[in-house]
């Protein structure tokens, strides 16, 4: 049995949630998320928070980094998930949905096409808010 808890799970990289009524999900070229980052000691917390958004159809996909990444990186991150980067409305709709369960602090949102071809550093945003 694994543990649910990203910040004791070394049996897994990432954790996954999805709302019940997504089907499917596959990263594309339209696809992108949000990025939430989170010590160690905040990440269980935020994560539980993340789930209940989820089972309340309030948003559709997320994963998390578990302690297996905290061997490469310092904390955490929970990726937040959109099916469209080009519809804003929807982009800003999840991020005021995020700010109303307590995640109030700037984020960026990075395109998945941008995370394929490996696009980091000060050009790694296509938004934040």
């Amino acid at each position: 049995m694994t543990d649910d808890r990203p910040s004791l799970n070394e049996k897994e990289v990432w954790l996954h949630v999805a709302a019940p009524s997504l089907k499917s999900f596959e990263s594309n070229e339209s696809t992108g998320k949000w990025c939430i980052f989170r010590s160690e000691h905040e990440i269980d917390q935020s994560w539980a928070t993340v789930k209940d958004l989820a089972a309340a159809e309030k948003i559709l996909l997320a994963k998390v980094s578990t302690a297996i990444g905290r061997r490469y990186h310092d904390g955490h991150v929970i990726c937040i998930y959109t099916l469209d980067w080009n519809n804003h409305a929807d982009l800003m709709t999840v991020r005021e949905v995020l700010r109303a369960a307590g995640f109030t602090e700037e984020m960026g949102y990075k395109r998945d096409v941008d995370t394929t071809r490996r696009i980091y550093g000060s050009n790694e945003w296509y938004a934040r808010a």
